[in-house]
Order: C-alpha cells, then sequence, then structure tokens
C-alpha cells in the first residue's frame, strides 16, 4: 500500500473512533442509572459534573466490635 491509503485509514480509524466514544459518552448521559460505581455530582449551573467513586458502605452503620472482659 502507498503512504497516502495508510494515512487515509488513520485519519478514518481515527474519526470511527471519535464517534464510537461520543455516541457511548451520549448514551451514558442519557441512561444515569447504568453504572452504580461512581456518584455523579452536577455543578449549579449544570454544565459539569463529577463522578466519585461511590464506597461500598454507603447507608450502612459501622459499629465497632466490643470484646467482653
Amino acid at each position: 500500500m502507498s503512504w497516502d491509503t495508510w494515512a487515509l485509514l488513520s485519519i478514518l480509524s481515527l474519526c470511527v473512533a471519535v464517534i464510537c466514544w461520543s455516541a457511548w459518552g451520549f448514551y451514558r448521559d442519557s441512561h444515569p442509572g447504568g453504572d452504580d460505581r461512581f456518584l455523579r455530582l452536577t455543578y449549579l449551573d449544570g454544565s459539569k459534573y463529577v463522578e466519585v467513586p461511590a464506597s461500598g458502605g454507603i447507608g450502612r452503620r459501622h459499629r465497632a466490635q466490643h470484646r467482653a472482659t
């Protein structure tokens, strides 16, 4: 293959990768309940969000174990 063909294939594959990545991002934004591993906190103006890893103990009480003496 010539150099021009490799360049065209690499540009085409980059475009396809960006389109797939964008589609996946739009899908995740439109279905917010799909990933429970992260807590999504939206900024006040609604422009961006921060994903915080959710701990496994949300809503549980932690009690220290007491030994009988």
